[in-house]
């Protein structure tokens, strides 16, 4: 598998003291003997940014466990990785999916597999620490292994690549037809409906969201119309060279989108590609170029706006349980600069560094618990 993009990878605190273990010191990511953190394309930019330190604020913010750094590991890249010195080598998490999935497998040391082809089946217990989710899961659990702690609030839409305008404002109905295929042109334009990889949060949102299931949205291999890409790149396709499609139309974080835009985040947009909506005038995104921040009113909106979330065992972040760790409990934690706080009053806050990758404050502050991932 190819992929052209560079990966803005989190230092781990392996990789500053030099220890590689059997790493390859060519892939440039991190082996760390703290904490590893995997999943969603849609929060990788905004966590390596914040567990690598950043200064886009204007004000120096690192989320640090303790004293220590951890390792954030891009969606994409290398098949392989290994996320802790002398660690066992598994297959890359591609999504909230596969993050949350190869969390539960390193809880419970059952076998993983990762979506990724040409992953291998093995036991990864005690190699995955954090999971990014840009979904919620589908059932609460009051006694569930695993803690969804809110990151920042997110909105789905859409990104295209055609010229004409009718591309710009395409609501939910006719989204759902073009990704059964019931649909193909809208305003004479024929489109190629584009859905992100299997295990993608956004995958399963944008369906949800659109009135659609994976029975009924067809791909190519099923004999459908609907092409595989990678979640939130108009550029290229999920095998990461193939040119994205003219006149495509795909699921887009917004958030993604304002990063993208503004150079907080890694651009991978193309050189065509516009954002759409499916709310009739009310745009996701407002400004252009570096000074292109949410759109609020669209933030708010209960069908297309989501929460996303870092996901850890309970146990290990509840005080009092034989499981307590301390340094990622302080890591995940809601003060200033930790992945849990929402806040953006000050320049030194984690959330303001959230905000200026395209995220506000979450719906709901609140944690809560599920089980573990199947």
């Amino acid at each position: 598998m190819k992929f052209t993009r560079p990966m803005a990878i989190g230092v781990a605190a392996g990789l500053a003291l030099g220890t590689f273990g059997a790493a390859s010191t060519a892939s440039a990511e991190p082996v760390s003997n703290s904490y590893a953190i995997v999943g969603s394309d849609t929060l990788q930019d905004v966590v390596n940014g914040l567990i690598n330190g950043t200064g886009v604020t204007g004000s120096t913010v690192r989320s640090l466990a303790g004293s220590n750094t951890a390792g954030s590991f891009d969606a994409t890249g290398s098949v392989l990785i290994q996320t802790k010195s002398n660690g066992v080598r598994f297959g890359r998490p591609n999504g909230s999916g596969d993050g949350v999935k190869a969390l539960s497998r390193s809880i419970d040391g059952a076998t993983y597999k990762a979506g990724t082809v040409g992953s291998p089946t093995v036991v990864i217990s005690g190699q995955v620490d954090i999971a990014r989710s840009s979904s919620v899961p589908t059932t609460v659990d009051a006694a569930g292994p695993l803690r969804y702690i809110p990151f920042g609030r997110d909105a789905l839409t859409y990104a295209h690549t055609g010229s004409g305008a009718a591309l710009d404002n395409i609501d939910a109905a006719t989204l759902k037809g073009l990704f059964e295929c019931t649909i193909t042109q809208v305003g004479g334009i024929t489109v190629v409906p584009v859905i992100p990889q299997a295990g993608s949060g956004t995958r399963k949102d944008f369906l949800a969201k659109i009135g659609s299931t994976e029975a009924l949205m067809k791909e190519v291999s099923e004999g459908g119309c609907v092409v595989v890409g990678q979640e939130h790149d108009t550029e290229f396709l999920a095998d990461g060279s193939t040119p994205f499609p003219a006149d495509g139309v795909a699921p887009m974080s917004a958030a993604q989108w304002v990063a993208q835009n503004t150079g907080a985040g890694i651009d991978r947009r193309g050189a065509t590609a516009k954002i759409g909506t499916p709310i009739s005038g009310v745009s996701p995104v407002v400004g252009t170029g570096t000074a292109m921040v949410p759109n609020a009113a669209y933030y708010a909106n209960t069908t297309w706006g989501r929460d996303t979330y870092v996901v850890v065992e309970n146990a290990r972040v509840t005080v009092g349980d034989p499981k307590y760790d301390p340094a990622l409990a302080d890591l995940v934690s809601s003060l200033p600069s930790k992945l849990g706080n929402t806040t953006s009053g000050l320049v030194s806050q984690a959330g303001s560094v959230k905000k200026k990758y395209g995220f506000l404050a979450p719906a709901s502050t609140v944690p809560f618990r599920t089980a573990l991932s199947a």
